[in-house]
């Protein structure tokens, strides 16, 4: 998806504004002013020694390996899909573009009405339906206890096989599952009733995980029910997007660009626990009212914040921009040292007062 959007799509937009713009033109770098490459790519090096003056922009930067970590270094600007995926890569490059994923689609009138059975459909990486274990799994099971609902996942099973970790109950429900293509987009995809845009990762033991991450200080007032979430750096809005397009409202778990494009209760819900889960797919089910106003608010927003020409128009700016600012390291406080001092301080600062109050206290009994 990145690959299509940010060439194939990013083709298609700047020729559309007069931009000179061409696709794989390996050979002839010393024409062009920018030139965009996903992820790493080798023919970068090409690309500098054929023009030292080209600015390079990476698309959807990686930080596996220590080429990738290079590449983002060393570009001029960085594409990403997210303020998630931007706040990982400050720290090797900040200039940094958001540019959404959203690949051009056909817009999709659909009614929602009363029926039976509700639909849940996914789209996307097997990876999230199989993250969807003991959070959203759990929601989906119960809802099929108390009203007819289907499951329908579509994903690249022809390349990763059948995905059988943290699916629905299929003595429950009817599930499917269906193979990924920009068709089943429309005629999949299209007649589910409500989206799921799952994005948390499970955590192993989760109660166990935050009493050893917490501070031994009272300072931050850590609780054992306190949200600890834990979500891929490259988390971003571009399953919500295809949600909107086709005019189905979505349940998502936490995520900081799911809430940006998610107003709960509005544009859809957000969740994070199981009962969070069923309560908004509950809700969902029970009114097709409130599917169609979700799905119209959705729309109306992802439309707004993904604009196709302002996007673009982003995109050109940042290739006018100054070369890439150096990253700004900082050094980490010790935290427990800090309190540490900080509580001697108090306990010098009360000890003093206490010395007062009992000194008059004395010259009282003594007069």
């Amino acid at each position: 998806m990145g690959a299509r959007v940010c060439v194939h799509d990013l083709y298609k937009r700047l020729t559309r504004l007069g931009v000179n713009a061409r696709l794989n033109d390996w050979d002839h770098y010393d024409r062009y002013d920018v030139a965009v490459f996903m992820g790493y790519d080798e023919d970068i090096a090409q690309a500098r020694q054929q023009n030292p003056g080209i600015r390079i922009a990476i698309a959807d930067p990686k930080e596996g390996k220590p080429k990738h970590v290079r590449a983002a270094r060393e570009a001029d600007f960085l594409m990403v899909s997210s303020v998630e995926q931007r706040d990982v890569f400050y720290r090797y490059n900040r200039n940094i573009l958001i540019y959404y994923m959203f690949p051009e689609m056909d817009q999709v009138e659909k009614e929602h009405t009363d029926h039976s059975p509700i639909i849940i459909g996914y789209h996307g990486n097997r990876v999230h339906l199989e993250c969807m274990a003991n959070g959203a799994q759990l929601a989906i099971n119960e809802l099929a206890r108390r009203r007819e609902i289907e499951f329908w996942a579509m994903y690249n099973i022809r390349r990763l096989g059948h995905a059988y970790i943290g699916m629905p109950d299929e003595t429950l429900m009817r599930v499917r599952h269906i193979q990924w293509s920009e068709e089943n987009y429309y005629t999949e995809l299209s007649r589910v009733d409500i989206g799921i845009v799952p994005n948390a990762v499970p955590l192993k033991d989760k109660a166990k995980i935050l009493e050893v991450s917490a501070y031994a200080v009272t300072e931050f007032n850590c609780e054992p029910y306190d949200h600890l979430i834990r979500f891929k750096a490259s988390s971003n809005p571009g399953r919500i997007h295809v949600f909107s397009k086709l005019g189905i409202p979505v349940v998502s778990d936490f995520s900081p660009s799911a809430a940006q494009f998610i107003i709960d209760g509005r544009s859809g819900f957000l969740a994070s626990s199981p009962q969070g889960w069923f309560e908004a797919l509950d809700r969902l089910a029970e009114s097709a009212t409130l599917r169609s106003d979700c799905a119209t608010q959705l729309r109306s927003i992802c439309d707004e914040l993904g604009d196709p020409r302002e996007q673009t128009e982003q995109f050109l700016r940042f290739c006018q921009r100054d070369a890439p600012r150096r990253p700004i390291a900082f050094t980490p406080v010790n935290i427990e040292t800090k309190v540490r001092k900080d509580n001697k301080g108090k306990i010098s600062h009360y000890a003093s007062k206490i010395r007062q109050l009992l000194g008059r206290m004395y010259r009282v009994l003594k007069g």
